[in-house]
């Protein structure tokens, strides 16, 4: 018994149901990318935790600030992430309402 991957048969039943060719083509958004930056800004912001909680009491204004940046960042990229995810999240709904009718 062989198998046939879902695309193949999507392909198959609406070139059968059409009588028209059909090409089922592959669309997809990669993360990766985002997901790897908001990890770098995480190991960013947890080292410079790191480095103020070593000096203890000698923790200076410039370290302060530098982690409110590091931390600055990683919120906006973090808040952008979500952003875009809860878009397509819409975007996919909406074509799914317009498919259905």
């Amino acid at each position: 018994m062989s198998y046939t991957s879902p695309d193949t048969q999507l392909e198959a039943a609406a070139t059968a149901s059409a009588g028209a060719y059909f090409t089922a083509q592959k669309k997809g958004v990669s993360f990766s990318a985002l997901v790897s930056a908001i990890e770098d800004l995480t190991a960013v912001a947890k080292s410079k935790i790191a480095m103020i909680r070593s000096k203890r009491s000698a923790m200076s204004i410039a370290d302060m600030f530098d982690l409110q940046m590091a931390m600055n960042r990683l919120s906006q990229l973090s808040e952008m992430s979500t952003a875009v995810i809860s878009q397509m999240n819409s975007s996919i709904q909406s074509m799914a309402k317009n498919i259905s009718r």
